[in-house]
């Protein structure tokens, strides 16, 4: 592809404590299979570490070279910010977004990029859509994103789209802003079809992090999925004439889902270490998506089996639904 000389692609990598890992994801970065050096940047995004990230990332780029590697460095203020920072600094003509304890493949760049053509905006490697065709906005949006792929990684965008349709990364939430991100970009293009959903095949290598959003005890910023789902509701319902009656049961199927992993989160502690106000907020809150939720036709029908049985045990008694939860999960 003709680049007029500028990047082929800017890898963003958003680091936050991630020392222990960054050195592999940015190798895994660099080894890009057919992608000579001067065709690819990695863009480090320190957004405050203190773990000695903020140093390796200089460190990586002393022994690489700025051509290379561009480091920023930021206070803490959250991924979205990191990402959004990224995106300012990148030169190349596509973009794609790496967690710092995540790997690529050295075929990942080839095999997305290999599908591309002129009027390609987004690459994606998914088994979410079965997809021969390029899909429009609004597909994608129906048939991938509420299918569980609402993240960001092992995709790769067209910058110059990112820029045209403004798309950027909600700041201030720390769950659930890469759906936003996506719906976003999807909803700007709309009818035309310029998304290529490519069969995964492993190319981005995603590790658990342990210590990760949803991973820890409950906070209160947990509650930000609920946001994101709601906030996702909206902007469909804003072009609700082109998605199908299905493309709403699935989205009340993600809320009700997404209401009972925070009220999980809350009852999986011990009673004695729960913040009860905070404890109280986030079963409120969760409750009033999953009753919201279930107003949408067919959304009940959609569960599954088990998560119907949930539905039905809250609605009897919350109290009794999230005592039975923490037995199930702590064995007591």
């Amino acid at each position: 592809m003709e680049t007029n000389g500028e990047k082929l692609l800017s890898v963003i990598i958003p680091v936050y404590q991630a020392k222990d890992t960054l050195r592999e994801c940015v190798l895994s970065c660099l080894n890009q299979k057919d992608l000579n050096p001067e065709e690819i940047e990695i863009i480090l995004s320190d957004d405050g570490s203190t773990d000695g990230s903020k140093e390796l990332c200089d460190d990586l780029q002393k022994e690489y070279g700025q051509e290379r590697i561009t480091v920023i460095h930021t206070g803490n203020h959250g991924v979205s910010h990191a990402r959004n920072l990224g995106l300012e600094r990148a030169t190349g003509h596509f973009v794609t977004f790496v967690d710092a304890d995540d790997n690529l493949t050295e075929d990942f760049a080839e095999n997305l990029m290999k599908y591309a053509d002129e009027t390609t905006v987004l690459l994606d490697e998914t088994d979410s859509l079965q997809s021969g065709v390029k899909v429009s906005g609004y597909q994608y949006i129906e048939n991938s994103i509420l299918n569980a792929n609402s993240h960001v990684w092992g995709k790769i965008f067209e910058k110059k789209e990112l820029e045209q349709s403004g798309t950027r990364f909600i700041e201030g939430l720390t769950i659930g802003e890469d759906l936003l991100f996506l719906i976003d970009f999807a909803l700007a293009q709309g009818k035309t079809h310029n998304i290529k959903c490519i069969r995964g095949s492993g190319n981005y290598v995603y590790k658990e992090n342990e210590n990760g959003a949803m991973k820890s005890a409950f906070k209160a910023s947990y509650m930000d999925e609920l946001k994101c789902w709601s906030l996702a509701g909206d902007k469909m319902m804003a072009a609700r004439e082109n998605f199908s009656s299905y493309a709403f049961v699935t989205l009340a199927v993600n809320r009700i889902m997404t209401a009972f992993l925070v009220i999980g989160k809350v009852a999986v502690q011990d009673e004695q270490d729960r913040d009860n106000d905070l404890s109280a907020l986030a079963i409120s809150k969760a409750s009033e998506q999953i009753n919201d939720a279930l107003k949408t036709h067919g959304s009940f029908a959609g569960l599954s089996l088990g998560y119907k049985l949930k539905v039905i045990l809250f609605k009897i008694s919350p109290k009794l639904y999230i005592n039975s939860y923490h037995r199930h999960k702590r064995g007591k």
